[in-house]
């Protein structure tokens, strides 16, 4: 009975319920797009970065094995349906533009373990022909039947077809036929096809394990563990996809239980006369209670799902932006079934408290525009009590969260719901005091202003309505805009800190300064410095003989973290080296040992006057590369593959690379929330404007006697604008405190139940420009808002608003 009562009314005055159902839509579609758009990501990454396991199921690298063993060693294992070696090499490829770039080149592979498809051409067929990734052809001018130079094949090789396969982060790719790989006498990486990946993974760890080629390195893992594990090693082991998705699943999850709570309310507050209708023909309490439960279970239903269709549509459109479409889009259905429980549970958990409060309403009271002034003071003192107690309550879990860090966000999320609805609730406070305040700086603009401030304050509860509209849109940009923000500058705090270096570049031999002078020419390298070293013999055993390092000086003059300055009287090496606390170095004499996770094994850093000291000739093995921008992932991959060909002895590391992978993301977001953003505008206007309409229709008599005392239509017109202005102030100034401080609380608690020895500080940051824009579209929402009231109140004429009631 009461599901079709709810139905009946949802069906009868369906225009009534847009602003709830876009609230739950926007708040679920908020934690859908977040949750397909990030896994759509991390899916395509980590395809491209693994790009010869695409099609596996199975993966099997670092393991040595004569391919003429293959078949009784991986082919004999149970759930093996098939198997293939990865026989690529890193090789330039120029055009006779004179462009090049580093590609990798494979033996063209068997069809079940081929990812690409031709785009234009065929594939090749003899030595002379190549196919190449047409992306990446693009980039050194390459079209279809031009001839390349390919290192280590002899001759022009003429370019037969070009793939689809993505440009990502790692060199170009490209195919020889198969004949290519057809000397080579062993592999180190398989790609294995298998009805049952884990326990093929499992049974094939279990038969390699012990033999002679199985070593620390060698990894056996499932296709999509081996993907996932090679991009956290791409992006030095800080998983980026798991800790933004934590972090804004959590800030979307707050910020929708306060858009859909505050939406149901003033539905409410629109329907007051309704539920004292019902009332008093006969409804009781619960009756009226569970219709509104029941209407609130099909918004929460129907608004999640299309939240669900909105949040994978906006993260289809950031997949074809960024190119992640090419591997598909990842709909995780488990994750998106949740967030549709969580739209329902959080609707009807937000229409319980006013619809108690709502029942509790004697009929005749219900029936009157507005509370007598002995029950309005009732109210208000019920009100303030209820949100002190919401307010301390909000205060002790907030604080719980940063006491027990580890379960930070579990505290959190409770506190950040009781103090949302603690500062909705108390808007009827401090609304018209801030309207009174801004009122009195503009009371110069004439009778029309000072009218419009009156107006503003002379309701509570409805100005604190109209308000709460607005803080809801601003609150919600505010939140996500800095929560992206501080998301940003956090994960980047901790990528510099572990990696300040931007790029460094490493040898066993002496670098020459011609490689030194190639890579200063490069566009977006700021400058060089090389790092001498000597090798010294520290302690005993395995692992002693080191490279030790002066970095001092560099460290110095480009202003790096003081951490990274070796002491005078200590030298600093990997944490995994077993040394005793002091050592007795040749020439120096007996010095501290500082054992830090930032000094890769092998080397060691000691202070520039220890170093002179130290036996030996220093050499110039390593180099330390600034950029100008080490953000521009593009520019970097460009100029340094092109030196891994002929400097294969080169080892590259350095913090641009994973800095440049989270600033792909955090735009891929950013392209997300924008869309999503866009839309929180219109629940802005629709909010806006069904409480400034329920303010008209609420002083018809007022709006018509002010006619008749002479006021003209235009300014009638503006002094509703006047009042939708102030208000919208108010809702975007509180909007912005409150926005600010939960995005700050999601991220921080977020951060800080990562693993102690991971943990990322958060760094709080906010995007003016792009915040501020948004902020100014709401103000011109409230703006527009006001104009379809305006224009009903301007029209009616005296006589027909007086006879209204």
């Amino acid at each position: 009975m009461m599901l079709r009562d709810a139905i009946n009314e949802i069906r009868l005055r369906p225009g009534r319920f847009v602003a709830t159902l876009v609230a739950v839509a926007i708040s679920v579609g908020f934690i859908a797009a977040i949750l397909v758009a990030v896994r759509t990501e991390e899916n395509s990454l980590a395809r491209t970065n693994a790009l010869p396991a695409a099609k596996a199921d199975v993966v099997v690298s670092d393991y040595f094995l004569e391919l003429d063993k293959a078949e009784e060693v991986i082919g004999g294992v149970e759930g093996v349906d098939a198997f293939a070696p990865v026989l690529e090499s890193p090789v330039l490829v120029s055009s006779k533009s004179g462009k090049a770039n580093l590609f990798r080149v494979l033996p063209l592979p068997e069809e079940e373990f081929r990812w690409a498809s031709l785009v234009e051409g065929q594939w090749p067929s003899g030595l002379t022909e190549i196919a190449l990734a047409a992306k990446d052809a693009a980039k050194i001018d390459v079209k279809l039947g031009d001839s390349v130079e390919v290192g280590g094949v002899e001759g022009e090789v003429k370019v037969v077809g070009l793939t689809d396969d993505p440009a990502g982060l790692s060199p170009g790719t490209g195919y020889l036929p198969a004949e290519f790989g057809a000397e080579a006498d062993s592999a180190n990486f398989w790609l294995i096809r298998s009805s049952d990946p884990e326990g093929t993974a499992a049974r094939l760890l279990a038969e390699l394990q012990g033999t002679g080629s199985f070593y620390n390195d060698t990894i056996v893992a499932t296709a999509e563990n081996y993907r996932t594990e090679s991009l956290k090693k791409l992006t030095g082991d800080f998983d980026v996809f798991r800790n933004l998705l934590l972090g804004f699943a959590a800030v979307a999850l707050i910020v929708g239980m306060i858009i859909i709570g505050n939406t149901f309310t003033i539905l409410l507050t629109q329907r007051r006369r309704q539920i004292g209708l019902l009332r008093a023909v006969g409804a009781s309490s619960g009756q009226v209670v569970g219709r509104l439960v029941a209407e609130a279970v099909l918004l929460g239903l129907v608004g999640s799902l299309i939240g669900v269709l909105l949040g994978a549509g906006v993260a289809l459109v950031a997949a074809l932006f960024t190119g992640a479409i090419h591997w598909g889009l990842v709909l995780p259905w488990t994750e998106l079934a949740i967030a549709v429980g969580v739209g329902v549970l959080a609707t009807v958990l937000s229409v319980v408290g006013p619809s108690l409060a709502a029942t509790r309403v004697s009929p005749l009271e219900a029936l009157q525009v507005v509370p007598t002034v002995t029950k309005a003071k009732r109210l208000s003192i019920a009100r303030g009590v209820i949100c002190l107690v919401l307010f301390a309550g909000a205060a002790v879990l907030i604080l719980m969260a940063f006491q027990a860090p580890e379960q930070g966000l579990l505290w959190a999320l409770p506190g950040g719901g009781l103090l949302s609805i603690a500062i909705l609730l108390a808007a009827p406070f401090y609304v018209p005091f801030l309207l009174r305040v801004l009122g009195g700086v503009f009371s110069f603009g004439g009778p029309t202003v000072r009218l419009a401030v009156g107006n503003a304050v002379r309701n509570p509860r409805r100005a604190s309505a109209t308000a709460v509209a607005l803080m809801l849109a601003v609150g919600l940009i505010v939140t996500l805009q800095v929560a992206v923000a501080t998301m940003r500058s956090s994960a980047l705090e901790a990528i510099n800190e572990q990696f300040p270096v931007d790029l460094t570049l490493r040898s066993q031999e002496p670098l020459e300064q011609r490689l030194i002078d190639r890579v200063t020419g490069f566009d977006n390298v700021e400058s060089v410095e090389f790092i001498p070293s000597k090798e010294v013999q520290v302690g005993e055993g395995f692992g002693s003989d080191l490279s030790v390092r002066s970095v001092n000086p560099v460290v110095t003059q480009w202003e790096l973290p003081d951490k990274m300055i070796a002491p005078e009287d200590a030298i600093v090496v990997n944490d995994g080296l077993n040394l005793p606390d002091v050592v007795e170095l040749p020439g120096v004499g007996q010095l501290r040992v500082v054992q830090s996770a930032k000094v890769e094994s092998g080397l060691a850093a000691v202070s520039e006057a220890v170093f002179e000291k130290l036996p030996g000739t220093a050499e110039d093995r390593e180099a330390w590369v600034k950029l100008k921008d080490r953000s521009d992932l593009g520019s970097i991959l460009n100029d340094i593959v092109s030196l891994m060909d002929s400097e294969r002895e080169i080892t590259v590391g350095g913090g641009a690379f994973p800095a440049g992978i989270l600033i792909k993301i955090v735009e891929v977001l950013l392209i997300v929330l924008t869309a999503l953003l866009g839309v929180a505008v219109v629940i802005a206007l629709v909010g806006v404007g069904n409480t400034l309409g329920l303010s008209v229709l609420e002083r018809q008599r007022e709006s018509a006697l002010l006619r008749a005392l002479g006021m003209q239509r235009s300014s009638l017109r503006v002094m509703l604008l006047v009042e939708a202005l102030l208000l919208g102030v108010v809702g975007v100034g509180v909007g912005i405190l409150a926005g600010a401080f939960f995005s700050w609380l999601g991220v921080t608690t977020t951060l800080g139940m990562m693993p102690e020895g991971s943990r990322v500080d958060a760094v709080f940051s906010v995007d003016l420009l792009y915040t501020g824009g948004l902020i100014l579209v709401c103000l011109l929402a409230a703006a527009l808002a006001s104009v379809l009231p305006g224009r009903k109140a301007a029209n009616a004429t005296p006589t027909e608003a007086l006879a209204a009631e």
